[in-house]
């Protein structure tokens, strides 16, 4: 039974514990759940005090409403390119995406969209509601790939269909996804938070340090690549975001 979290909570960020499983929730339903830098940060806090509780297994990360994640949300582009906003707290969470010692799910319902696409591609397992769709929309809003998305997504579902998602940003839906492996498994919507705890579940009933033995080991062989892919990433966006304009 789901046992809420209120004082872990804050405004954007739904946070509820299954037993040792850490279920975070992003609640801007309004907004399809996009991130600004209030989203980001919020995020962020939720991830870490999750890796750093003992009382915590395993996390699972899903959206309230429509969407999983609408991607960055064209105001904070807009203020990224004038100037009149930051970017750290959107790198902040790539980060932590990136470092979270403890196993970690995507429940992805409806659409997955730039950073609710990218995302995913951190995570150690992907859930997909049959609503799911997923896309890259970089080429289509005039800005660079992020998040190491440009070497984890060749990894994980092969060169040329990554670069149709990243050069076309043409949708995917969850079927394609599980047959490409940018998703481990479909479930209907109404099963998807559910499956995705009882596989979190399932994962936390394993050895503690074995398990974070096999997490350490998996990252260590793709980090420094994903780093570089950052760096890259990072340098193209910056110039291709002096042209942007909302």
């Amino acid at each position: 039974m789901r046992t809420m979290s209120p004082e872990l909570g804050s405004a954007l960020m739904e946070i509820g514990d299954h037993g040792s499983v850490r279920v975070l929730t992003f609640d801007r339903p309004e907004k399809l759940n996009a991130f600004d830098a209030g989203m980001a940060q919020r995020a962020v806090g939720a991830i870490e005090t999750a890796d750093d509780d003992e009382a915590v297994d395993a996390i699972v990360v899903t959206g309230t409403g429509r969407g999983f994640c609408a991607g960055v949300d064209l105001d904070h582009l807009a203020a990224l390119a004038a100037g009149t906003e930051s970017s750290e707290h959107m790198i902040a969470f790539n980060e932590a995406l990136r470092s979270v010692e403890k196993p970690i799910i995507a429940a992805v319902n409806g659409m997955a969209v730039g950073i609710g696409c990218t995302m995913c591609l951190h995570m150690d397992l992907v859930v997909v509601g049959t609503s799911a769709r997923f896309r890259t929309p970089f080429t289509k809003i005039g800005v660079a790939p992020e998040g190491g998305s440009s070497w984890l997504l060749p990894q994980q579902i092969g060169y040329q269909r990554a670069a149709w998602m990243l050069l076309s940003s043409e949708w995917v839906d969850a079927t394609t996804a599980v047959e490409w492996g940018l998703a481990f498994e479909t479930v209907p919507d109404a099963e998807l938070e559910s499956r995705a705890i009882e596989r979190a579940t399932a994962i936390a009933a394993q050895n503690r340090d074995s398990v974070g033995a096999v997490k350490r080991t998996l990252r260590a062989w793709r980090q420094p690549a994903i780093d570089a892919a950052d760096k890259a990433e990072e340098s193209e966006f910056g110039q291709l975001m002096e042209g942007f304009h909302r």
